[in-house]
């Protein structure tokens, strides 16, 4: 008997790229088929992510036009959730609708603690942590996810609003780093996590995994 396969497609609209995996599922397992990654940057511009600019969701638009016509080349369904920019601005329901009618995806939207646990499952599937207490930190455009865990038993998940582009926005507008402006910086991240570290700092963990485009820069 021939095994049963499906072809799903993935989109993550982050608040500087739109990523989009598309794989063939089976009973065994999946297979990627396709990549497709676009720096929208969402969140550019937009000051403390209160409001997408009109470039923003036409840059955003067009992107997601572009994946779902790589999805529909591999007759693949399309699964497609909004992060830190999308969900903290005021305008989200507008840029969701135009997503819906101009690209023919429906997205949604979802709270930063869906979104650790969602990236806690994918890194589940690519490391090998079952014996392991691990500490996940995931630095995106917007928002900073960390989550202690224990396999798949989440201990400690939060989202924090600390991310490049909102973190560049803030304190570095112009694109050049002041001397004044790096200690403000820290500062503001520093008093940002300070309630929550000593709940960390308690838990503890035996191996740290830092995720995302981010750190991959900084490594």
């Amino acid at each position: 008997m021939k095994s049963q396969t499906s072809n799903i497609a993935a989109i993550d609209v982050g608040t500087n790229s739109i990523h989009m995996v598309v794989a063939k599922i089976s009973a065994t397992g999946f297979e990627v088929l396709t990549r497709h990654k676009v720096t929208a940057r969402l969140g550019e511009g937009a000051g403390d992510m209160k409001t997408l600019s009109e470039s923003a969701m036409d840059r955003g638009v067009a992107a997601l036009r572009q994946m779902k016509q790589i999805a529909d080349v591999h007759q693949a369904h399309i699964f497609a959730v909004a992060t830190s920019a999308v969900r903290e601005a005021k305008n989200s329901k507008e840029f969701v609708t135009r997503v819906s009618k101009e690209a023919n995806i429906d997205v949604s939207v979802i709270s930063g603690v869906e979104e650790a646990r969602l990236i806690h499952l994918g890194v589940l599937q690519a490391l090998p942590l079952a014996d392991k207490r691990s500490i996940l930190i995931d630095i995106g455009g917007g928002s900073t996810e960390v989550v202690v865990f224990d396999h798949t038993d989440e201990l400690f998940a939060r989202s924090f609003k600390l991310g490049a582009i909102r973190l560049t926005n803030r304190f570095f507008p112009d694109g050049s780093t002041h001397p004044a402006s790096v200690p403000s910086c820290r500062r503001f991240i520093e008093s940002t996590i300070e309630p929550t570290k000593r709940e960390i700092k308690k838990l503890g963990h035996d191996t740290a995994v830092v995720s995302s485009g981010t750190s991959e820069t900084l490594a």
